[in-house]
């Protein structure tokens, strides 16, 4: 059976700002940074996840009005105080989601233009 998601791709337009970005910004480490045909193969990973971000270079990131990434962390106040502090927008929140009691959200923008959700997530126990 399935065990994780393996990376999830996150259109770009200039490869090496996006690589500051997640590394200086939200703390992401270089996983993978290889010559890929005209471009690279570059993969950013959060220390201890399995799940990686991997960057497609695209001209443009057309703008969406929901989240094209979205981030778990144990509180989301203090995560955004730190990440201002790293010069990083907060566009809405920290507040609570009307989606499930207890959840805390906050929407920021990455430096190509994508929607980031940062949220609060409970411990669950997932049946299969």
């Amino acid at each position: 059976m399935l065990s994780h998601i393996h990376f999830q791709t996150l259109e770009v337009v200039d490869l090496d700002r996006a690589i500051r970005f997640y590394r200086e910004a939200l703390g992401m480490r270089v996983e993978r940074d290889e010559p890929y045909g005209d471009s690279r193969w570059v993969f950013m990973e959060i220390p201890g996840a399995q799940t990686k971000l991997h960057f497609s270079v695209v001209a443009a990131v057309a703008p969406h009005d929901t989240p094209r990434l979205v981030l778990a962390t144990g509180d989301v106040d203090a995560t955004c105080d730190t990440l201002r502090e790293r010069g990083v927008g907060i566009d809405k929140g920290p507040e609570a989601a009307p989606w499930e009691p207890g959840i805390r959200w906050a929407i920021l923008h990455d430096s190509e233009g994508n929607m980031v959700l940062l949220q609060t997530v409970k411990e669950t126990t997932w049946l299969i």
